[in-house]
């Protein structure tokens, strides 16, 4: 291949990498931002998913956050839907986060006059190496579930 070839294919390879970093989002911090999740199932048909934005406070490496999750659960557990606001702070430790929670408000629950108490959602997780991705565990006063959280990216088309 003569040198002119090749100098080609460099600003060519050059200028795809620079067009890729350009359409991927630029993370100032690993957690801040908007993140979804969800839990392994529980009680045969049940589940917890939602969203969560994480604020960068003026402490280095906390964060706080709100976030609504909904708990869906299936015909075994009479089609329960529970949709609660959570307050919530965040440490980040190395490569692991722990968030604590608070519930704020049940925001919805159905059926309609089913009775209904709500046990906030904490987690502990690990942030992945491409900081896209935290695994790990939820947990409340009744149950340990397996979480992942990843970040809420609208694909550039």
């Amino acid at each position: 291949m003569k040198p002119r070839g090749v100098m080609r294919r460099l600003a060519a390879i050059l200028g795809c990498s620079i067009a890729l970093t350009a359409a991927m989002p630029a993370f100032a911090d690993d957690v801040a931002g908007d993140w979804l999740f969800d839990t392994s199932k529980f009680a045969d048909d049940c589940q917890i998913s939602g969203r969560i934005t994480f604020t960068q406070t003026s402490v280095k490496n906390t964060y706080s956050c709100v976030f609504e999750s909904e708990q869906i659960c299936g015909k075994l557990n009479f089609d329960l839907y529970i949709r609660v606001q959570q307050n919530c702070t965040a440490q980040r430790i190395g490569k692991q986060v722990a968030i604590k929670s608070s519930v704020g408000k049940i925001l919805e629950v159905r059926p309609a006059g089913y009775p209904t108490s709500y046990l906030a959602d904490n987690f502990i997780v690990q942030l992945s190496s491409n900081k896209q991705e935290m695994n790990g565990s939820h947990y409340d006063e009744q149950r340990q579930l397996k979480a992942r959280f990843w970040r809420d990216v609208e694909l550039i088309g």
